[in-house]
This record gives C-alpha cells, sequence and structure tokens, in this order.
C-alpha cells in the first residue's frame, strides 16, 4: 500500500517536472527547479520499487543515487529562490555562494556513507547508518520559507508557504513514518511549482 503510494508520490512529481517545461517561460531557474523535481521523484520511485526489487547489490547501488540527488539537488532550491523573489545583487551572490557551501557539504558526507536496509510497512530502502544531521536540508527550508512568504506579501502567492510547510511537519514525522518525507518534498514541489505557473485571468 506504502510502496504504491511512494510510486504515485513519484508521478506527481514528475506531473509538476513537466508542468514546468511545458506551461512556462522557462528561465534558466525552471529548469533547475524541474532537475531537482527528477531527483525528489527518482528518490520516491527507488523507496517505491524497493520491496519489488528486494535487499541486495542492485537495490543499494541504485539508492546511492538518491544521497548524490540529495546532495547535489536540494541547495540548488537556494538559487531558485533568490531568483524567483527577484532578490537584489549582494542577495544573489550571498545566494550562490551558499549553494556552493550546502553542496560542497552534502558532497563531503558521501565518501562516509554505509547504507543498510531498513523495512517500514511494504517498503524496503537502504538508508544510512550513521544519519547525519540534517543541517543542509533546515537551511534550504529556511530560505524557502524565507522567499514564500515574501511571494505571500508581494504576489499573494500563498502555495509555496503551503507548500513548504507542509514539507516541515511531514519531515518532522518522518522520523517515526518515514514515506511521509518524501510525501513532504512532493507538497513543497507542487507549491514551488504553482508559482512559476501563470495565473488564470478572472473575468
Amino acid at each position: 500500500m506504502i510502496s504504491a503510494l511512494l510510486l504515485l508520490t513519484a508521478l506527481v512529481q514528475l506531473a509538476c517536472v513537466a508542468l514546468l517545461w511545458t506551461r512556462t517561460t522557462r528561465p534558466a531557474r525552471v529548469w533547475l527547479l524541474g532537475v531537482v523535481g527528477l531527483g525528489v521523484a527518482y528518490d520516491s520511485a527507488i523507496i517505491g520499487l524497493g520491496a519489488v526489487i528486494g535487499e541486495g547489490a542492485l537495490l543499494e547501488t541504485i539508492s546511492l543515487g538518491r544521497f548524490v540527488g540529495h546532495a547535489l539537488l536540494t541547495p540548488v532550491l537556494v538559487l531558485w529562490a533568490a531568483d524567483r523573489v527577484a532578490a537584489g545583487p549582494r542577495l544573489r551572490l550571498s545566494s550562490i555562494a551558499l549553494t556552493a557551501v550546502l553542496i560542497a557539504w552534502g558532497v563531503f558526507e558521501l565518501p562516509h556513507l554505509e547504507l543498510i536496509p531498513e523495512e517500514y510497512a511494504d517498503t524496503l530502502r537502504y538508508a544510512s547508518a550513521e544519519p547525519a544531521p540534517p543541517i543542509v536540508p533546515l537551511v534550504v527550508t529556511v530560505v524557502l520559507l524565507a522567499a514564500s512568504i515574501r511571494l505571500l506579501r508581494r504576489e499573494s502567492r500563498w502555495e509555496p508557504l503551503v507548500g513548504t510547510v507542509l514539507l516541515v511537519l511531514a519531515s518532522g514525522a518522518a522520523v517515526v513514518v518515514p514515506p511521509l518525507g518524501n510525501i513532504g518534498e512532493a507538497a513543497m514541489l507542487v507549491g514551488l511549482t504553482a508559482a512559476e505557473l501563470p495565473r488564470r485571468s478572472r473575468r
């Protein structure tokens, strides 16, 4: 049941990517957000298929891509946020520097990664034997919250804030129910995608 839900989550995330790349003017930040969407969809799909693939070298190898994706792609959301709120030159430079630091931080942790199989309900995933403090996700989430509040005030765009708040809540609950982390990422992606789609004119 949960495996099927995670596969459905991956489809929702892929649908967001399709919307971003077909229904917008596609500036650079939209392409970046779409790539992040592909990364989180991959994460959801691998966990959703984990029980079917079964424990072993194959699942462990393709699961490594989940961690590489998070290390390289999650920090990119800082660049998306800075560009989406039309930040000034200094803030944009700061966002580039912060993104570089966060990517370096995540990449530094990869060689020390040891994966072990974990089961939850009908799911099977490879997780870190010694999870590191989620510094990078926390920093990115704070940036997204700040950008979402600004979009709400300036453009009355409420979707990014709702999506980011749901991400925060789901991430906290994922300590007990791991699949909620993927659902939270999907909620975030839906919210950020909505911020890029043109609004329908009201008659």
